[in-house]
């Protein structure tokens, strides 16, 4: 007869990896669907993308101004400052929104208009000048 108690297939090296695998795959799992949860994401890639569209949609000259409450109430649950929370990258024509503790959303956009951002109260403008 043979000797039963060393004839397991699955040794402890096993067993651990297999947990701290599922203890990382839930770790991210929650992390996504916390943030997924708090809609952070998603307001940052809606306003890049509107910002975006305004700007390609607009002519030189033109002023638009984009209601952003939303925006400076996922800033202010975040603590971050008002002045950073949208961007326009010139050089590589890409609008950055940023209203939480990650990276932040860019998108980019086709015109070639120097773009002015001002924020006041919950009323972002959107100023296209001529390209100069």
């Amino acid at each position: 007869m043979r000797n039963k108690r060393g004839d397991t297939d699955v040794s402890l090296l096993e067993v651990i990896i297999f947990f701290v695998l599922n203890i990382a795959f839930f770790a991210i799992l929650f992390f996504f669907v916390y943030n997924t949860g708090t809609k952070v994401f998603v307001y940052e890639e809606i306003y890049a993308k509107q910002i975006s569209l305004i700007i390609d949609n607009s002519k030189p000259e033109m002023a638009v101004l984009l209601d952003v409450e939303k925006a400076i109430e996922f800033a202010n649950k975040n603590n971050k400052p008002l002045d950073s929370l949208f961007v326009v990258d010139r050089e590589k024509n890409v609008v950055k929104v940023n209203l939480g503790t990650s990276k932040g959303y860019s998108y980019g956009y086709f015109s070639d208009y120097d773009v002015d951002l001002k924020l006041k109260d919950r009323w972002l403008s959107i100023i296209i000048k001529n390209d100069e």
